[in-house]
């Protein structure tokens, strides 16, 4: 799936995304979000990034009405 960027992040290298593409999420991907946080924001931010390919720094510059519509389209993925 893909999400088009309203407004794109700038890395700290300089580069720029203005569009992501979601994998869905495998068992995989809970397990590694889990182990680094106790805390469910910290493993959603985690496996948010794991199913975009981004890191969670570069989550972290996501404009909030971005992380929303990829929170949106996460949790759709996990009802289908």
């Amino acid at each position: 799936m893909k999400i088009d960027l309203k407004y794109p992040i700038t890395r700290p290298d300089g580069s720029k995304v203005a569009s992501l593409t979601l994998k869905r999420a495998t068992v995989g991907d809970l397990k590694a979000a889990q182990r680094l946080s106790d805390k469910p924001e910290e493993q959603e931010l985690a496996l948010i990034a794991r199913i975009t390919g981004l890191v969670p720094e570069d989550v972290e510059l996501m404009d909030l009405a971005d992380y929303k519509r990829v929170q949106e389209s996460f949790r759709a993925m996990l009802d289908s």
